[in-house]
């Protein structure tokens, strides 16, 4: 049998795991909920292990939880080429954001194990903590794992739910004893990370598959906040009043003005307020609010215009404070520079895709673990496969055979790179 057919159906079989570990982590309504370090996740990583033990794969968790296999190549001295995504998800969020590419992985390793004849090993990874919205923070376990950041540095970030740290999760998993895997530019000759496609495109353009070539960059502030004054509603005029709403309105709606300017020379760029709100405690109708609670997030592929936006966020936190009489304070600052991701894993994708038949485009992608990657110096690829209600949400959609389709690119993808 060949590699593709091979591949084709493991992947069947890890779509069945899939939907049994999106039933064991959520309901419908609520949407899955995997937390970073969490019972969720870890979940996750148990019926991945399982899955991978009954395909014949021994996987091996790092001291940060992540979970590796290698399938070695004909020559022992090449670097691997390593796919993979991420166990967890966003709160009440979907199945398939970062588990489809763990289990497309395990499956191009499981069918590369069977069918042999690639030079270089072929290394599966489930990574964990991609998420941001758990320690404030996104790619915790690649990070860690490619030296990005060092635990020193991030083990006290307080997860958002049960209000521990890093390290007191860590700890949890009892693998402070665990083998750092080497993972760096001298191990690993690309990588190649499956994920679903987050916004509308392939499905606008009725195309199973989608080759990223750049990831975005972004500025992110998770935990800002805007001081005024409370007042009573109907007693003070105007001129008095310093009022946090008006004011976090008017920064929003400023950054809404350049995303409409920007667009049109930069259609990559995106702006993003996904919390807003007064205290429920103190807020009143009656009242002038006098707090604000909001993030922040701007992102591009252009290293040019995230500097436009920074100059510009600068501006408008100092004008709109001293003309309202507010105070900005934008908490702890988050963020990455774009990632323009290697041509030739991009034609590798593309090679790939057309040899098996299946019809991809060109995009622009959102942050996924593949940055880090890329930060650290190793080619990086991501293949996007199609998605029909968004993602970060409970609706979000992938068929079993655009799965099946693009796990099979993943793999045609990963020996091209391999041989």
């Amino acid at each position: 049998m060949t590699f593709d057919a091979t591949l084709a159906g493991i992947a069947k079989q890890a779509w069945d795991v899939m939907e049994e570990i999106g039933h064991l982590t959520g309901t419908k309504q609520a949407g899955i909920t995997r937390p970073c370090y969490g019972e969720g996740e870890q979940l996750a990583a148990e019926r991945v292990t399982a899955f991978a033990r009954d395909l014949g794969l021994a996987l091996q968790p790092d001291r940060y939880g992540n979970l590796h296999v290698i399938v070695p190549g004909s020559d022992p001295q090449a670097r691997a080429i390593m796919t993979g995504s991420h166990l967890d998800s966003v709160p009440g969020g979907g199945n398939y954001d970062g588990l489809a590419g763990v289990m497309a992985g395990l499956a191009v390793a499981a069918a590369a194990l069977r069918s042999g004849g690639h030079r270089r090993g072929i290394h599966a990874v489930a990574m964990r903590g991609e998420e941001s919205p758990w320690f404030g923070t996104a790619y915790v376990g690649s990070r860690l794992m490619l030296g990005h950041s060092t635990l020193a540095e991030i083990s006290g970030l307080r997860r958002i739910d049960s209000g521990r740290t890093l390290q007191d999760h860590l700890d949890d998993l009892g693998l402070a004893d665990a083998p750092e895997m080497p993972i760096s530019r001298d191990t690993v000759a690309g990588f190649l990370e499956l994920h679903i496609e987050q916004g509308p495109l392939l499905t606008a353009a009725a195309l199973p598959v989608g080759i990223a070539t750049d990831i975005r960059g972004n500025i992110r502030y998770p935990e800002a906040r805007c001081l005024g004054e409370y007042g009573h509603s109907a007693a003070l005029p105007r001129a008095f009043r310093h009022d946090a709403v008006l004011a976090v309105a008017e920064l929003a709606l400023a950054f809404e003005r350049f995303w409409e300017e920007t667009e049109q020379r930069d259609p990559s760029c995106v702006f993003t307020m996904g919390k807003f709100g007064t205290d429920p405690a103190t807020h009143a109708m009656t009242k002038v609010p006098g707090e604000v609670r909001f993030s922040f997030n701007v992102g591009s592929i252009r290293e040019d215009v995230i500097a436009e936006a920074d100059a510009l966020l600068a501006r408008l936190l100092d004008s709109i404070a001293q003309r309202r009489g507010v105070r900005f304070e934008m908490g702890p600052r988050f963020g990455s520079m774009p990632s323009h991701l290697d041509a030739a894993l991009v034609a590798a994708v593309e090679g790939a895709a057309g040899a098996l038949g299946i019809g991809c485009t060109h995009l622009a992608t959102v942050g996924h673990d593949a940055a880090m990657f890329h930060q650290a110096g190793i080619p990086a690829s991501v293949i996007l496969v199609r998605n029909a209600n968004g993602s970060h949400n409970p609706a979000e959609s992938m068929t079993e055979a655009d799965f099946v389709r693009g796990a099979r690119v993943l793999g045609g993808a990963a020996l091209r790179a391999a041989a």
